[in-house]
């Protein structure tokens, strides 16, 4: 069979969404935010001897993980868009970001409950006039994510 017989039978494998680029600017903004959460609660949460805000940290790492993952694939998936190696596509990458994210999101939930156990056998004191208003900001900044995530807050 020739190339000019097999024209009728191709066609093209971009599945990318019509809010592709939108969603991966999306992405970016809240890994930003949620990175800067991160750094804030981990480092509050050690001086201030706070199990909750070093969780809510680590917690929050595996949100930016996540994301990075997730942005990787977005980027990744619009520029092989139109690679003819990839027979069906490059929006599969989405769905393992999402297995891969789950993999980090579990590790890291293993830890939390290592060091919250930890802490019920050798408890120690906690700031907690220096630790709520961490917290207080970490709640405020999760709304703000959702809220971009959502569209709801410029992007």
């Amino acid at each position: 069979m020739h190339a000019e017989t097999m024209e009728g039978w191709t066609h093209d494998h971009v599945f990318l969404g019509a809010d592709h680029a939108r969603n991966e600017r999306r992405t970016r903004i809240v890994i930003a935010l949620c990175g800067t959460m991160m750094v804030a609660e981990t480092v509050g949460g050690m001086l201030f001897r706070s199990m909750a805000l070093v969780a809510d940290g680590l917690h929050m790492s595996t949100h930016a993980a996540a994301l990075l993952i997730a942005a990787m694939a977005y980027a990744f998936a619009r520029r092989r868009a139109n690679d003819r190696r990839f027979t069906f596509g490059t929006s599969k990458f989405g769905d393992l970001a999402g297995f891969t994210s789950a993999i980090v999101l579990a590790m890291i939930a293993l830890l939390i409950a290592w060091e919250s156990a930890a802490r019920l056998f050798h408890p120690v004191p906690i700031a907690f006039n220096e630790a709520i208003p961490i917290a207080a900001l970490g709640l405020g900044v999760n709304l703000l994510q959702r809220l971009v995530a959502e569209g709801r807050a410029s992007s």
